[in-house]
């Protein structure tokens, strides 16, 4: 992220491209640890409740082979704190997901439930070994490194909120630090790993079961990214880059040339505590994103007394490297349509997708117990609900910018795609059609899994609309 792949010959002029990231890496610990601890206390109940020897056999040989990967994995987490970039898959590592995937749809299809539930279980040592190898790997690396007091990490967050390096091209990158920001992006990747687990493992009602699933996976989804500002004087281009996965990911080249100043606009009926970062020139205006210009609340609560204007790092940096003015201005919601009304609609249409989901979760029957075709159906979701977001965003705010990000070949399928094929055969999974099946017989067999599609489709949908509000600059022409 800090370096891109163009530019790898240029050099460092000034900043810390990592700071912090020793730092980050206790808070990553910390939550790998106690999600791998309760992932695998419930994973060894259920062994034990079934009380077969063979099963903690194998149990404690998945183990063994979990805490090994996880010691290994570190190393990754490790150098992508020290380079404050977004966590890339391996091709291995992606290669290994699917295939432990795939182990787990066949083994759902055995016939035996008490089988199953021993399976699974097993299933889950291994993620919760490889939580517990990362926690105990950055534990060791930590202890071994300088110790540094409370006070003196509180000093120095204060210092580096934002994190703005300079290169010998004359680019200038803009990012929050890696403490400001890696250790939310590996919680978001425990949040996507405990929402599968609770659909799997925990013993509650279907319907609670369902929303507990996808509110942690949607959270971990819409959480799991990274920000960056590049500004690039001498082309005149400020190019904003969010990470993600499955089409979370998205980027904007902005030419700064029509602007001739940044402007900071409050809302006056908020008493100043609403406020946009907005390039303004003579015939239009460009909104900065939310996420970029409101700081998370750990940080605010950190950086509160010794810096007032919490948000002017990057609006400096913006304006010094392209000769901009600096504006602040107050106005009123009439003023403030042009921004208002696609985000208040933006908001408006996630929040009615979220409502809509718990409702079908709620009212409809749902699959009583785990199967091949609701594992199936979970990952379908992830995967095309982003894309579906973003078209119905467009709807709603037209005046949001369309991302830069280059598609993909003509070779190669979109995750919405492949989402879609998915979810297709996950709702044809249930049917068993014989020579006396009707359309009628084979919709009620589908719709336990067709109402679970829905409501975790509706959800998720939702939850990637209120983040793409956050994310999206907003375009206005002034007439």
């Amino acid at each position: 992220m800090q370096v891109s792949p163009s530019h790898s010959q240029r050099q460092l002029v000034s900043g810390k491209v990592g700071w912090g990231w020793r730092q980050a890496t206790l808070p990553i610990s910390a939550n790998f640890f106690f999600a791998g601890l309760l992932i695998l206390i419930v994973a060894i109940a259920q062994l034990v409740r079934i009380g077969d020897s063979t099963f903690l056999a194998i149990a404690s040989l998945a183990l063994l082979v979990g805490f090994a990967i996880g010691i290994y994995v570190a190393k990754s987490v490790v150098n992508v704190c020290q380079q404050n970039s977004d966590y890339l898959f391996s091709r291995s590592q992606l290669i290994g997901i699917t295939a432990y995937w795939l182990i787990l749809i066949a083994g759902l299809s055995s016939a035996s439930e008490n089988l199953i539930k021993g399976f699974v279980a097993i299933w889950w040592i291994v993620p919760a070994a490889i939580f517990i190898g990362i926690s105990s790997s950055l534990t060791f690396r930590s202890g071994k490194s300088k110790k540094i007091d409370k006070k003196q990490i509180l000093e120095s967050v204060n210092a580096d909120v934002l994190n703005v390096v300079t290169y010998s091209d004359q680019t200038v990158l803009v990012s929050p630090s890696s403490l400001g920001q890696q250790p939310r992006q590996f919680n978001s990747l425990v949040l996507i790993v405990l929402g599968f687990f609770f659909w799997s493992m925990i013993d509650l009602s279907p319907n609670l079961r369902a929303i507990a699933a996808i509110g942690l996976t949607t959270t971990g989804l819409t959480g799991f990214f990274t920000w960056q500002a590049q500004l690039r004087a001498p082309e005149k281009v400020l190019q904003l880059r969010f990470s993600g996965l499955w089409g979370i990911a998205a980027e904007y080249a902005i030419n700064v040339k029509p602007f001739s100043c940044l402007s900071v606009i409050k809302l006056q009926e908020a008493g100043g505590e609403l406020s946009w970062m907005q390039l303004s020139g003579n015939n239009s205006d460009i909104t900065i994103p939310l996420a970029m210009t409101i700081l998370p609340s750990t940080i605010k609560e950190a950086t509160a007394q010794k810096a007032p204007d919490q948000n002017d790092e990057l609006g400096q940096a913006i304006r010094e490297e392209f000769r901009l003015a600096k504006q602040e201005t107050e106005r009123d919601s009439l003023g403030m349509a042009t921004v208002l009304l696609p985000q208040g609609a933006g908001i408006l249409a996630g929040t009615a997708f979220i409502i809509l989901g718990v409702v079908l979760l709620f009212i409809f029957p749902l699959p009583t117990s785990l199967s091949a075709e609701s594992v199936i159906a979970w990952l379908g979701v992830c995967l095309v609900s982003p894309a579906i977001a973003r078209f119905f965003l467009q709807l709603v705010a037209p005046n949001s910018l369309q991302s830069d990000r280059p598609s993909y070949s003509k070779n190669h399928l979109q995750s919405w795609e492949i989402g879609t094929a998915i979810l297709l055969i996950s709702a044809f999974l249930p049917t068993q059609p014989t020579a006396k099946t009707t359309p009628l017989i084979m919709f009620m067999q589908s719709l336990p899994i067709l109402t679970l599609i829905c409501g975790w489709l509706s959800i998720s949908i939702g939850a990637c609309i209120l983040a793409f509000v956050r994310r999206t600059p907003l375009w206005n022409t002034n007439y």
